[in-house]
């Protein structure tokens, strides 16, 4: 299935138009997610991970788990070329 704008819920929107200037990690995402729409800080947070994830997986951006030396792991994203050429 190939993915239009028109099919984009808004808050996935919000992560890949945010994208556009470049990689970014989750807690850069949730702000601009809860700035746009309904969600609360705690929301975004619980579902970050997942919503990356499913943008992933239609091949619209690279998501993966970073950890740093104390062992805390976060989630950080960037456009892939279909990605881009979506939210161009």
């Amino acid at each position: 299935m190939t993915t239009t704008i028109d099919s984009l819920r808004q808050h996935q929107l919000i992560i890949l138009r945010r994208l556009r200037g470049g990689p970014l990690t989750e807690f850069e995402l949730v702000s601009e997610v809860v700035a746009s729409t309904g969600f609360t800080v705690e929301q975004a947070m619980d579902r970050m991970a997942e919503w990356l994830d499913e943008l992933r997986q239609e091949g619209l951006l690279w998501a993966g788990a970073l950890t740093n030396a104390n062992g805390q792991t976060m989630w950080a994203a960037a456009l892939t070329r279909r990605g881009q050429e979506l939210v161009a």
